[in-house]
């Protein structure tokens, strides 16, 4: 996997390459201003472009400005967004960029320590998936909201589809919570049924991921459902 690093902090690009290496991630190029990270993905082709939200004091939402071009211009990159912020206004700009589903994400800083969640992140982005950091989720639940087809979800649904929004593999959200991987593949089921997404098979599930579209339908509208029960169905 070939990742850039646009951030205008030398220390913290130092430690972010390093930490990278250390996962034998290659970083194939590095940036800090606009132009420059524009020319180094164009110049690298690299599969994710990992980025600082803020690039300058005067300009706190510099990363996702240039999100917004890559995703414009090279819509099959994906794009990690690093952030001090716990800003969900943030999460949603970079939710409803045009040019592309999927292949997103939103970490706060704090995670760049977990080298594993750090890699694990990059390495779902670039599979297409959306990830976005678990303490954001949460307060997107906590928002109110008006109606929309997530009020058709039951509150166990919910708790499974924000885990999807997390970038949780079936596996891992079984796992979350000790239930059958089966039991997990019939709750999404229903979850995209009434969300009104298609089911995909062979050559469309390439083109149409429909965990990423249900994620992001859970992310730009958020959600104010209970938790999720104590003892789910099995």
């Amino acid at each position: 996997m070939k990742v850039i690093i646009v951030e205008d902090e030398r220390l913290y690009l130092d430690a972010l390459a390093e930490t990278l290496h250390s996962r034998s991630i290659e970083v194939a190029g590095r940036a800090s201003t606009f132009d420059d990270a524009l020319r180094v993905v164009n110049e690298s082709a690299c599969d994710v472009a990992l980025l600082d939200v803020r690039l300058s004091k005067q300009e706190a939402d510099g990363g996702l400005r240039i999100a917004a071009e890559l995703r414009r211009l090279y819509p099959d990159v994906g794009l990690l967004v690093l952030s001090g912020f716990d800003e969900v206004a943030y999460v949603e700009r970079l939710m409803n960029l045009e040019g592309g589903q999927g292949s997103v994400g939103y970490l706060l800083k704090e995670r760049v320590g977990d080298v594993d969640e750090l890699a694990g992140a990059l390495a779902r982005v670039a599979a297409g998936e959306v990830v976005i950091d678990p303490y954001l989720i949460r307060r997107l639940m906590a928002r109110p909201r008006r109606r929309d087809p997530l009020d058709a979800l039951s509150p166990y649904e919910t708790r499974v589809l924000s885990l999807v929004a997390e970038g949780r593999s079936n596996l891992r959200i079984a796992q979350e919570l000790d239930i059958k991987i089966s039991t997990v593949e019939k709750h999404l089921s229903a979850i995209t049924s009434k969300l009104g997404l298609r089911p995909t098979d062979g050559l469309e599930r390439r083109s149409v991921n429909v965990r990423v579209l249900a994620a992001m339908k859970f992310l730009r509208r958020g959600s104010a459902g209970p938790g999720a029960p104590q003892n789910p169905p099995h």
